[in-house]
């Protein structure tokens, strides 16, 4: 057995009436289509109806019309404003899948001239919507051999339900009402209507009956078939008739789909799919409806204002695993002044329903990365590499600001306070040139990284403080080794009397560790003002570029550790 669906519409420019640019890929089962008043949902109703049914009478739906939908009986067309003067009319274009090829056509506006009087002296032009072949010649379908002329509609069976369904009966002339038990209904769509309508909104039937009546106005397309109820049918609620209406739609299917061996599945357009609905019912009936689709082979395309509906529909809140893809959609679009199909979340779409002003996001707050240092000393070294270059680099690969802690612990007790406090294992430590990682479980912690110092005689690395200190003895023992230093010391009056004066002479013992700190406490000044850090690091590229690529690894590792 054949199966036809609707792929998508697509209004490329010139635009129909407000909509341009416009592609909505419609889902297998139910597509809801949302938006603010006057965007042109219902316009998009009327195309998509106006381009598939069956034309001839062998099948009657229970409303007593043909499957198929007309676009000048949902929404009018003025000739005057909207085609009268174009040299250019759009020509939306609906895709089809008829048994696994795709088929188009085209919405071609032409005029119709019809007399207003019997003597034919005044003349009125009209606009149809009339579905042609995009490639202008007839098509086969090539599994069924049946043939779509021209401008014959695709042989997909449509209904269409309107507002006219929520006329109400209690507001209209009772002598308009058309309102008969339904004698002839087959006994298997009698006990579906009742069904459908107790499962949505629980109205109990009387004991034991099962009729039908159907009811109507007269000189409107309004016609429906409703349950026994406690109650006359003419007292049904606009919600009640509503639903009915749905139920009878829903029946006619099943109707056709008994009566019809070709059957290919069918699609039903509603407006305003939520009318008249209270929230909680509306969840009812598009679970209803979707369980009647999928076994009437249905796609049921529908307008709505409702969020309710929205979110009971929505993906968002539906996820689908593996590769598996949802059998319904939530089509929204938004800007009224330029409608477009908008690719957003649920949040989004409830923020655009109740206008909600756009802001931006908050960003994620992160604590910052913490960097211990063995002392004050080492901190003052270390801020000196962290250049805004590197504070970039370090945020971009973990995405947080650091904050340098020295605490005045040595070497040893620095990295062994990981064996006692897991948090120490989720920060980074920088030791000394002088100092050695130990290993930790048999591996190197990867959050440990050393300062870059000048080597001793003996290959050892230095501490800060012997780094600078042997960095400013030999710049004024050996200055030809440290032109461009000597030269930027030299433009700040430095010489290489001013160094030994000032940082070299006095008491002190380098090697010792206390004796250093006091001396580089004592010239901190000096060592400051005259960027001696600084110039080190820039005649030590090499040690600095292999910190910078030590400390990014730890930053990276560490981060891990944080999430």
């Amino acid at each position: 057995m054949a199966v036809y669906k609707l792929e998508s519409l697509n209004i490329t420019p010139p635009p129909f009436r407000k909509l341009s640019e416009i592609e909505i890929n419609f889902a297998e089962r139910i597509t809801l289509i949302a938006g603010h008043n006057g965007i042109g949902k219902s316009t998009i109703l009327g195309l998509i109806a106006n381009g598939s049914g069956l034309t001839e009478r062998n099948y009657i739906s229970y409303t007593g019309k043909t499957f198929q939908g007309n676009l000048n009986e949902i929404i009018y067309i003025d000739y005057e404003s909207e085609l009268a003067n174009v040299e250019n009319p759009p020509r939306p274009v609906l895709l089809y899948n008829l048994e696994g090829e795709l088929f188009e056509k085209r919405c071609a506006l032409t005029k119709r001239t019809r007399s207003a009087t019997k003597s034919r002296r005044v003349e009125r032009h009209e606009v149809r919507v009339v579905p042609r072949n995009v490639n202008g010649e007839p098509y086969t379908i090539p599994a069924t051999g049946e043939i779509i002329g021209d401008s014959s509609k695709v042989p997909i069976p449509t209904l269409y339900l309107g507002m006219t369904r929520m006329l109400p009966i209690g507001e209209s002339n009772q002598d308009m009402i058309e309102s008969d038990i339904d004698t002839a209904i087959h006994p298997d769509d009698a006990m579906f209507i009742n069904d459908f309508v107790n499962s949505v909104i629980g109205i109990s039937k009387l004991s034991g009956q099962t009729g039908i009546t159907t009811q109507g106005i007269k000189g409107t397309s309004k016609k429906s078939k409703h349950p026994v109820y406690a109650h006359s049918a003419k007292s049904v609620s606009l919600g009640q008739d509503s639903l009915s209406s749905i139920a009878t739609a829903l029946a006619s299917f099943k109707k056709l789909q008994r009566e019809w061996d070709g059957y290919p599945g069918g699609l039903l357009v509603i407006d305003e799919i939520d009318a008249g609905f209270h929230p909680h019912a509306q969840k009812k009936l598009i679970r209803k409806i979707a369980s009647c689709a999928r076994s009437l082979k249905l796609q049921v395309v529908a307008t709505t204002h409702s969020l309710p509906l929205i979110e009971d529909i929505h993906p968002d809140n539906n996820p689908i695993g593996g590769k598996g893809v949802s059998p319904d959609k939530v089509i929204y679009i938004w800007d009224s002044k330029n409608p477009k199909v908008a690719d957003i979340s649920l949040q989004e779409i409830r923020d655009d329903m109740n206008l909600t002003a756009p802001v931006e996001p908050e960003k994620e707050k992160r604590s910052k990365l913490k960097v211990y240092l063995e002392d004050a000393e080492a901190d003052l070294f270390f801020k000196k590499l962290l250049t805004p270059a590197l504070r970039k680099k370090v945020k971009e690969a973990a995405g947080r600001l650091l904050h340098p802690i020295p605490i005045r612990v040595g070497c040893d007790n620095l990295q062994g306070l990981q064996k006692y406090d897991p948090h120490f294992k989720t920060v980074i430590i920088v030791v000394d040139a002088d100092s050695s990682i130990k290993q930790q479980n048999g591996k190197i912690p990867q959050n440990i990284v050393k300062l870059p110092g000048a080597n001793s005689r003996t290959g050892r690395g230095l501490n800060p403080e012997q780094t600078i200190f042997n960095f400013i003895k030999d710049i004024v023992d050996n200055p030809e080794a440290h032109k461009e230093t000597y030269s930027a010391l030299l433009r700040k009056k430095v010489t290489g009397d001013q160094l030994t004066e000032h940082l070299l002479d006095g008491n002190y013992n380098i090697t010792d560790r206390e004796s250093s700190k006091k001396w580089m406490n004592q010239r901190l000044q000096y060592i400051t003002e005259w960027n001696l850090i600084e110039l080190w690091l820039k005649e030590n590229s090499d040690k600095v570029e292999q910190f910078t690529r030590d400390f990014l690894a730890a930053a990276l590792a560490t981060d891990k550790l944080n999430k």
